[in-house]
């Protein structure tokens, strides 16, 4: 859990906790601002869905509910990054509203392209990618487990990793194998805007900037998917 001490450690201010939101497919944090990140849950059928000191985690800091990312309970950990996202201040400089695959299927054409995570825009990537290597957990016929990675990875000339590796606590056994010259990016609603990030090696960041905090917990509450959901906008961050 190198990259989620590194992220932990290098947020040096705190903040009280003023609403936990766990939704159906989001879970949202708010102290110094509005921090969100998926709602995951272990692949099991008991007790993997229970949160420590439920009911009172408005309570706490931001600071000590980040600390549950640490958590092996992943519904924990969502509530950990969310509360890490709440306390990071968005950094300025390279910051659009691209559409990270969008990127990834321009440099991905006619070259090998991995991506960690089955997201909607596979076809398009596949279409003008020479080679598509999806990684799942529980992957499909077509698709790799994280077994394959030290095989297949290296081989990637760009590479796309779901945020959501961070709360699974996959990410650091994907990023050993990341070809150093390949072009990679970290994406998802979940993902920390954070130069930890590009110094784990990272060329792009895409994650969301909270414009409504109002309207986006009251969508989330709602059981929005991330197309429903009010009050959010996605950016990219190039180092």
């Amino acid at each position: 859990m190198q990259l989620i001490n590194d992220l932990l450690n290098s947020v040096k201010i705190d903040a009280p906790v003023r609403n936990v939101l766990i939704g159906a497919h989001w879970t949202t944090v708010s102290s110094r601002g509005c921090g969100m990140a998926s709602t995951v849950m272990n692949p099991k059928p008991h007790g993997e869905g229970q949160v420590r000191d439920a009911g009172s985690l408005h309570l706490k800091s931001a600071g000590e509910l980040a600390q549950y990312l640490l958590s092996e309970n992943w519904l924990e950990a969502s509530v950990g990054l969310a509360a890490l996202n709440s306390l990071l201040e968005i950094p300025q400089g390279n910051i659009t509203s691209v559409n990270a695959f969008k990127v990834v299927a321009e440099k991905g054409s006619g070259k090998h392209v991995a991506v960690f995570g089955h997201f909607p825009y596979l076809k398009d990537i596949r279409a003008s990618a020479r080679q598509l290597s999806v990684f799942e957990l529980n992957p499909s016929e077509d698709e790799f487990s994280l077994e394959r990675v030290p095989e297949v990875l290296p081989e990637a000339e760009v590479v796309a990793i779901t945020s959501n590796a961070i709360i699974n606590h996959t990410l650091d056994d994907i990023l050993p194998y990341l070809n150093p010259k390949a072009f990679s990016v970290l994406v998802g609603p979940s993902t920390p805007l954070s130069p930890v990030l590009f110094e784990a090696g990272f060329d792009l960041l895409a994650g969301v900037r909270i414009l409504d905090e109002t309207t986006l917990i009251q969508s989330v509450a709602q059981a929005a998917i991330f197309r429903q959901v009010i009050g959010a906008e996605l950016i990219t961050i190039a180092k």
